[in-house]
């Protein structure tokens, strides 16, 4: 035991040393006789005790014990005084002193001194569990902190899932409700008697647009927990039409309900010619529509929106560039880094946080990308990047090479008789001859009585199933080519796995030749 003896008066300290040697074999004592001795044993820390009087040439007792305390909290410190008080023994133990011996009852000092140390290892170990318990307190509050973030992300998570099963449900009944509005405006824009008025065009071309794009809606539900095959198909795209489309479908917004609110905003645009890319026109078109909304949201005040379209290279690659800026309130640095992500949103209740989301995950699987410049009070711009991956050219050939089908004997099996007529007719413009089933018990009995070079069928059916049909088909015939129709956003079960191609309703004409070029020809 090493202790530190703090007594400016050479007999006393001698007293000292014979009691605590006769009763405390291994003791040993180090004599304090000035403050900077004190210093360098209170900064070593190599004691067990400290014995202090309170009356010193270069201190006082009481500052001894501050000085200790302030070092080492739980070594015990012992005052022995010959002119001590209560006052000073009251004020010495409310500030930590462990004992105060008076000199004349210097025969208590060995058992005061055990006591003190048992009584600062208790309080050591008191302290570093009460410290244990504070890490393993602040380690459970951010495990239930990481706990909590996790359990609102899976309960997100389910949400979403929750709504693309249930918009799958609607998706079939939906889509099969817009298959004739496409399909018959379609059929009368293929007609060129019916449509030799410019504005009758116009009106059915947005018609046929406002329905791709309605298309698209029940399916953005499933954005966040399906990832979009890339096998999906596509088709060429002029952008600057597309953009066009865009701002004549969002004029509702930032034109009339804008100025019902005596907000006015000017949207202008900027076309320089780019080349033709190929890409999914509906998403691409909900691209443009976001971004759009999101410049109206900026501009509170009104303002200006500024749609530029150009050619760049960047990378040794060529892109085409679409800029949506608008001089608003712009963004602040952290906002413009979280803009893209699922939930995050500065305008409280009134917005979801999934626009600018949806808009990175179409860039992101058209093999994009999009970048946001802003700064607070400055305004943003939105900039997408689109790969050029086809030529003008090629997208013709491919276009001639759909349209060059040879006559086909067809089967058409579908229960629904106004998606059947609509679908009917586009094939036998096409110049196939076509038999059709309203089931598939119905399809299968006339297969088996006839020879088809294709089976073009829907999914859900009653009786039998499409995908029932597909297995029982190929079970006979396992080349026979066959296109699945289905009104659901993605094939259900193993469909893919049996069929040569699936497509999603509403079926448009070119999608429709399309399939039917790319299984005759495999």
């Amino acid at each position: 035991m090493r202790v530190l003896l703090v007594d400016d008066n050479p007999n006393d300290r001698e007293l000292i040393k014979r009691l605590l040697r006769k009763q405390m074999a291994e003791v040993e004592l180090v004599d304090i006789l000035s403050h900077e001795d004190f210093k360098r044993a209170v900064d070593s820390g190599d004691f067990d005790v400290v014995l202090t009087d309170h009356h010193l040439r270069w201190s006082d007792g009481l500052a001894v014990l501050q000085a200790v305390k302030l070092e080492h909290p739980h070594k015990p410190v012992i005052m022995i005084t010959d002119s001590g008080s209560e006052e000073l023994a009251a004020r010495g133990m409310r500030e930590g002193l462990s004992d105060y011996i008076l000199k004349g009852h210097m025969n208590r000092l060995p058992a005061a001194i055990h006591e003190a140390l048992e009584r600062a290892k208790m309080a050591g170990a008191y302290a570093e569990a009460v410290e244990e318990l504070r890490r393993s307190n602040k380690a459970l509050e951010q495990a239930m902190k990481e706990l909590r973030v996790t359990q609102q992300q899976l309960i997100q998570q389910q949400r979403l899932r929750a709504l693309g099963e249930m918009a799958s449900g609607i998706a079939h009944d939906f889509n099969n409700a817009l298959t004739p509005i496409l399909g018959l405006t379609e059929l009368l824009l293929d007609n060129p008697d019916l449509t030799a008025d410019p504005q009758v065009r116009r009106y059915l071309e947005m018609i046929h647009t406002a329905a791709q794009d309605a298309a698209q809606t029940v399916s953005r539900l499933r954005e966040f927990y399906r990832p979009r095959g890339r096998s999906e198909l596509r088709q060429a795209v002029d952008v600057n039409e597309l953009v066009t489309e865009a701002v004549a479908l969002s004029a509702p917004r930032w034109r009339e309900q804008a100025a019902a609110k005596g907000v006015f905003i000017d949207l202008h645009t900027d076309f320089q010619p780019v080349p033709t890319i190929t890409a999914n026109g509906s998403e691409l078109r909900e691209v443009l529509q976001n971004l759009i909304f999101n410049a109206v949201d900026a501009l509170p005040a009104g303002g200006d929106i500024t749609i530029r379209t150009r050619q760049v290279q960047e990378c040794a690659r060529d892109w085409v560039l679409i800029e949506v800026q608008d001089n608003g309130v712009g963004m602040d640095e952290e906002t413009r880094v979280r803009c893209f992500e699922p939930f995050f949103t500065t305008k409280s209740d009134q917005g979801s946080g999934l626009g600018l989301a949806v808009v990175y995950g179409i860039v992101q699987r058209h093999e994009g990308r999009v970048e946001a410049e802003s700064a607070t009070g400055k305004g943003t711009t939105m900039r997408v990047y689109l790969p050029i991956t086809c030529s003008e050219a090629e997208a013709t050939a491919e276009g001639d090479a759909s349209a060059a089908v040879r006559p086909l004997r067809i089967l058409l099996v579908e229960d629904k008789p106004l998606v059947r007529e609509v679908i009917l007719e586009h094939l036998l413009r096409q110049g196939h001859n076509v038999e059709v089933a309203h089931n598939g018990k119905q399809a299968l009995e006339r297969f088996l009585a006839s020879r088809f070079d294709l089976v073009i069928t829907d999914l859900a059916m009653p009786v039998m199933s499409g995908e029932q049909l597909a297995m029982e088909i190929k079970r006979v015939a396992p080349n026979k080519p066959i296109i699945l129709l289905t009104g659901f956003g993605d094939s259900k079960g193993s469909c893919s796995d049996l069929v040569d191609c699936v497509l999603i309703k509403p079926v448009t004409l070119f999608a429709l030749r399309q399939a039917i070029a790319k299984v005759t020809a495999e």
